[in-house]
């Protein structure tokens, strides 16, 4: 009984690689760099000068809060032996306002789900749908089994330039 396991899991092994070989192929895969890609874009450029300047701003602000909190603990540190101790805890207790007050602002704007990250996907997510379409048709077109983006984090150490399809998406998107 053991042995007639054995014989029929080889087999369904066997005939498993055989359909997956099928068509007397193996699996094609391209890679392309939609890094590469997107700066070729044009509408990419403003949109990444936009987020730049958004992000000057936010960050500006930002800055500016944990400026002001640096000034207050100097000036606390600078003044505590003329203060009573209940003035001292009042500064104290102004600080850590202002400490949560900076933290909340550099999440609203830096956090997870911040407002910057938010423009982000708003500005560039037509941009990549739109490679992400070139992507499937240069794939269709040249019976692709699987594309790899080089310039997202999958850890591909070595690719070989002849299965590079970067030009043809470009070509695909008309650049």
């Amino acid at each position: 009984m053991h042995k007639l396991i054995s014989i029929v899991a080889l087999l369904t092994l066997i005939s498993n690689f055989a359909l997956a070989q099928g068509n007397g192929r193996g699996q094609k895969i391209g890679h392309y760099d939609s890094e590469y890609v997107m700066n070729q874009l044009p509408e990419y450029a403003e949109k990444k000068s936009e987020l730049e300047a958004l992000a000057k701003t936010y960050d500006k602000e930002v800055r500016s809060l944990y400026d002001e909190l640096e000034k207050m603990r100097a000036d606390l540190r600078a003044n505590e032996v003329l203060l009573t101790p209940a003035m001292i805890e009042d500064r104290n207790k102004e600080i850590d306002a202002k400490s949560q007050e900076a933290l909340d602002k550099n999440t609203e704007y830096f956090g997870f789900d911040g407002l910057y990250y938010k423009k982000v996907d708003e500005l560039l997510t037509p941009l990549r749908t739109k490679v992400n379409l070139a992507v499937e048709v240069v794939a269709k077109k040249y019976a692709l089994d699987y594309m790899f983006d080089k310039a997202a984090d999958v850890g591909i150490t070595y690719s070989n330039p002849v299965h590079d399809y970067t030009e043809f998406i470009i070509e695909e998107l008309g650049l």
